[in-house]
């Protein structure tokens, strides 16, 4: 139980500082050259639509493989991402992304093959994703700073001893001895219904959180707190479904999400939005490995496709004329609509994802 938990700490503290990477590298390194619009969606197309592609890729490897051998695998995915991704940073942006697709497939499918049990898959997913919203804020904001030097030299290091820890940790006769209990060997389900449904809400909740801009955001301080609410609600999410199950945390979470962003001219009640809003994050992660439960890569992947394609519409200035409270309420009613039915009918079907 240690390792297994010394395992998911390692992957968050990675995750940050991946994040942080790219965004230093993108406002840092990248910003003040030619073709910096296109240089945004080079590195958005390679660090999430080529997921798609590279789960794929790791799933094969893994097939027919034990839990142990499937993390450890993962694990050297993740590693390879966070090596990529430091290289990125002074080559180009396609290397870059390519460096953070590749740990997050690695690190979202090794979280997965490292939970002890199918109960703390939801949780460890939530605790993993949570870090990557504050290593982006923070690296943006450490890219300005006069001694982004050590900065950057103090982060590569930290990023290449975690590396070595999530390989070492790995190894051992004792290794892996409560990993994949949750019964590796059943066959995933044909619920095409849940997979269409949790990307269509991945999609929304891209384009939510990228065209929804509050207008009282304007200081440093307020930044922090919104990142740290939305982090907060992708590590509370995972916890609180696990608590109450899936069907009553979507429920309350996108209730609240929608009557919040009602009121999100004020700044208390647009800081709750943002972490209710989040929260299924999580979930349609949960939702989607239950589908693909030999194919935790591609299940990552179709959904940070999703988050692509939600992005696209902000990027080409395509984004529809709603005010940004309707355009809020809207995007979590969808949602709640969406995952109820799905988490419902998957729920009778086989009793493990509702109440």
């Amino acid at each position: 139980m240690r390792r297994e938990r010394a395992v998911l700490g390692v992957f968050s503290c990675m995750h940050f500082l991946v994040d942080a990477a790219c965004a230093f590298a993108m406002y840092g390194v990248f910003r003040g050259r030619d073709a910096w619009y296109w240089h945004i969606f080079l590195y958005n197309f390679c660090a999430f639509a080529l997921q798609m592609p590279l789960g794929v890729v790791l799933d094969g490897i893994c097939r027919g493989k034990s839990a142990v051998e499937k993390y450890r695998c993962s694990a050297g995915i993740a590693v390879l991402g966070a090596v990529l991704t430091l290289a990125g940073g002074f080559t180009h942006v396609i290397v870059l992304g390519i460096g953070n697709a590749l740990f997050h497939v690695g690190g979202g499918a090794g979280t997965i093959w490292s939970s002890e049990e199918e109960r703390s898959v939801c949780t460890r997913l939530g605790v993993f994703v949570a870090p990557g919203a504050l290593g982006l804020f923070l690296g943006n904001m450490w890219s300005q700073s006069a001694v982004r030097g050590w900065i950057a030299l103090a982060g590569a290091l930290a990023l290449l001893c975690f590396g070595g820890m999530l390989l070492w940790l790995g190894r051992g006769e004792g290794f892996g001895s409560c990993f994949g209990r949750f019964g590796e060997n059943r066959s995933a389900s044909k619920g095409g219904m849940v997979v269409v449904c949790c990307f269509l809400v991945v999609v929304l909740r891209s384009y939510v959180g990228m065209a929804v801009a509050f207008p009282w955001k304007n200081t440093v301080f307020l930044g922090v707190v919104c990142t740290a609410a939305v982090a907060g609600g992708k590590a509370a999410g995972g916890f609180l479904s696990d608590r109450i199950g899936i069907y009553r945390a979507v429920t309350v979470s996108l209730v609240f999400a929608a009557l919040m962003y009602g009121l999100g001219s004020f700044w208390g009640a647009g800081i709750l939005a943002l972490l209710f809003f989040n929260m299924t994050m999580p979930l349609t992660l949960f939702l989607m490995w239950k589908e693909m439960r030999e194919q935790p890569g591609l299940a990552f992947g179709v959904l940070t496709f999703a988050l692509f394609l939600g992005f696209l519409p902000v990027y080409f200035q395509n984004v529809l004329p709603m005010d940004y409270r309707l355009t809020g309420s809207l995007g979590s009613l969808f949602s709640l609509v969406m995952l109820m039915g799905v988490i419902r009918r998957k729920g009778a079907a086989d009793g493990s994802v509702s109440d």
